[in-house]
């Protein structure tokens, strides 16, 4: 096993852990290749969330057929795409990005690194740009397309591009600039064109087709989990809340998580007690109860789609202002694809990060006691290195905690919860806990009471990771301090 530690000397971040045994068995002795995320098989599923219209070749094709789909798909991309392109040619197999990689981190598999995914492809694109297409084209010699078909492995393909979580960190170290999670996005984009996308992903999806959310939750579920929220922060602050589901007009407009309702209650009255503070006329849409856009981890369709979801939410509640909830790769998504449309209609978007730290710099929100805690800041990976949301939620900290330390692989180079890109899936779950290992352990390493992070992923996923390590360190959201300190409440209280 490749050693990597933090620091000279010392043991191997994965000897830290008191499960180390369990990994030898897992990795050393079987490898990630065996670690492989569920095809959606579900015909019903796949035609609700529109895969069926976008297959460009059967699911039913033979093998033969189907490589050479997938090989005449990647040299279209390399003449149509330039990123794609840069991406395949300028590797120089330097290896600065291998140990930067959470999967590689987590497993020490050389080909669940940036550099060995992508040679997977790499090894395609290069034999078909050096036979100039001859291979796929109308005179190409069935010998030789045989022979080269042989060698593209669909199966080991799927397994290691669902084991990449498109944090992007090996782009920040790649001196060349290759995105090996440009490249996922692109080789996945074809997987969904060959009807092949992972159940998790897709029946998420689905969620937001039938409901607008990715838990199902509909209006009266919504509206009866939020009315017992206010009457909780009621019973805990003495005061009362106003909040309101599809409102005819309102200033603004909340998009949660639907998590939120479920399991990161402190986050959403956080969120709804800075809204209240602000003095804002705000609601929810029920059509709109999600920030997550996992079409960002499949396809542009399924992106466009959902990002349309929250256009037309602000544009049936004739906002002035969209909020959005805590999330790493949904801002992403939001941000860039969303928000321009809205501001080019009038509609100002920003991210609940952004709005509690500029009210709390203009001394619009009261902080009645700082919460007496240590705690240390994980920056999702899509707010920092996709989001420009790096100072705000800092400011925010420092303003409602005792103490905020900062881990050492942090800001740009912040290193990944390691269940991303639509890898939150329980048949992963090997995977999931080492690849979270290393930022957990950062986190440690400070001496904090509480890991904080604003990402609704990385609130499913590190409490996992925590407890699978037996880590003394505990989890929470920056919107959980904000309530706890705006009125003097025990943080770990709020639930």
């Amino acid at each position: 096993m490749r050693k990597i530690t933090y620091g000279r000397g010392g043991r191997d971040i994965l000897e830290e852990s008191p499960m180390y045994g369990e990994w030898r068995r897992e990795f050393e002795e079987r490898g990630s290749v065996h670690v492989r995320i569920k095809e959606e098989t579900d015909e019903e599923t796949l035609k609700a969330i529109g895969v069926t219209g976008m297959q460009r070749i059967g699911r039913g094709a033979s093998p033969a057929e189907k490589k050479r789909f997938f090989a005449s798909r990647v040299a279209e991309m390399a003449r149509e795409n330039r990123a794609f392109r840069h991406h395949m040619d300028a590797c120089v197999h330097c290896g600065l990005c291998i140990d930067k990689c959470p999967e590689y981190l987590g497993t020490r598999d050389p080909t669940n690194s940036p550099v060995g995914r992508a040679d997977l492809v790499r090894r395609i694109y290069r034999r078909l740009n050096k036979a100039s297409d001859g291979l796929l084209g109308r005179d190409a010699d069935d010998k030789d397309l045989a022979r080269f078909l042989e060698e593209v492995d669909l199966d080991k393909i799927w397994t290691y591009y669902y084991q990449c979580t498109e944090c992007r960190r090996c782009s920040v170290y790649c001196p060349m600039g290759i995105d090996q999670g440009e490249i996922t996005r692109a080789v996945r984009q074809i997987f969904v064109e060959m009807g092949m996308i992972p159940e998790f992903n897709a029946r998420t999806i689905r969620g937001v087709y039938e409901t607008g959310n990715n838990m199902y939750i509909k209006k009266e579920a919504a509206q009866n989990v939020l009315d017992f929220v206010l009457d909780d922060m009621r019973q805990e602050t003495g005061r009362d809340f106003r909040a309101a589901v599809d409102a005819e007009k309102a200033d603004a407009l909340l998009l949660p998580s639907s998590t939120d309702f479920f399991s990161n209650i402190g986050t959403l009255k956080g969120e709804i007690a800075v809204m209240d503070g602000l003095g804002l006329d705000w609601t929810l849409d029920s059509r709109a109860l999600e920030v997550a856009n996992f079409g960002l981890f499949e396809d542009e369709a399924h992106l466009r789609y959902i990002g349309d979801n929250y256009v037309n939410a602000a544009l049936r509640r004739r906002v002035k202002m969209v909020v959005f909830g805590e999330c790493g790769h949904g801002w992403r998504a939001f941000k860039n694809y969303v928000a321009p449309r809205l501001e080019a209609m009038g509609i100002q978007a920003i991210s609940i990060t952004q709005l509690t730290a500029w009210a709390l710099r203009k001394g619009r929100l009261r902080v009645d006691k700082k919460v007496d805690a240590v705690v240390t800041y994980h920056d999702p990976c899509n707010l920092a290195r996709a989001g420009d949301l790096i100072e705000e939620p800092r400011f925010v900290l420092r303003s409602v905690v005792k103490e905020l330390r900062e881990r050492v692989h942090n800001k740009e180079k912040t290193l990944c919860c390691g269940a991303g890109g639509g890898l939150l899936t329980d048949e992963l779950m090997p995977l999931r806990v080492w690849a979270g290992w290393p930022s957990v352990y950062d986190s440690l390493r400070t001496g904090a009471q509480y890991m904080v992070a604003p990402c609704s992923i990385d609130k499913a996923q590190f409490p996992v990771v925590i407890q699978y390590h037996r880590a003394p360190i505990k989890f929470k959201g920056v919107s959980d301090f904000v309530y706890a300190a705006m009125y003097g409440l025990d943080v770990d209280k709020i639930a």
